[in-house]
């Protein structure tokens, strides 16, 4: 039985379109979203939401509206390394995309999923019937500001898909 506060994995309808890692996009420019999943926290004294989207997931942190997502009009690969002030604040945001074999796959999975459910300090998903596809993001405060790590996983291509963004006091 999770703690109060804390959530277990959520289960969320599929997505309608097909999502894949080299069409993940990056930007600072979107607008929030309307979100599939969202939890919130008060963080350094800013106000951080993450979002799971339809097709990836959000965060709004402060002045910052973060969204790693396949969206149209955007097109992917992901930035590997970005820097940008945002509001006075400094934005640095890293992607990586592992291909993993199967058995490696299925292991990243599988720690991926126990270390994101029944904690109070991230949101994350699966789909029935697809409980090797997951998506989810974990929030902390740092000495200067904020960090969230976000995950993505695409079994077809066996691949997971890894980002990590501070937001620090300019």
């Amino acid at each position: 039985m999770p703690t109060p506060g804390r959530f277990r994995m959520l289960e969320l309808s599929p997505p309608t379109v097909e999502i894949k890692a080299d069409a993940l996009s990056f930007t600072l420019d979107e607008p929030a979203l309307g979100p599939t999943a969202v939890r919130g926290w008060r963080i350094a004294g800013v106000d951080v939401q993450a979002r799971l989207l339809p097709t990836g997931f959000q965060v709004v942190a402060g002045p910052c509206v973060e969204t790693v997502a396949q969206l149209e009009g955007r097109q992917g690969p992901l930035p590997y390394h970005l820097g940008r002030d945002v509001g006075g604040w400094s934005h640095v945001f890293t992607a990586d995309v592992y291909r993993r074999d199967y058995a490696d796959f299925t292991r990243a999975v599988a720690f991926l999923r126990r270390y994101l459910t029944d904690r109070d300090d991230a949101l994350a998903a699966s789909f029935p019937g697809r409980q090797d596809v997951l998506c989810g993001v974990l929030v902390r405060q740092l000495r200067r500001g904020i960090e969230w790590r976000g995950w993505y996983t695409f079994p077809d291509t066996r691949q997971v898909v890894s980002t990590r963004s501070r937001l620090l006091i300019g």
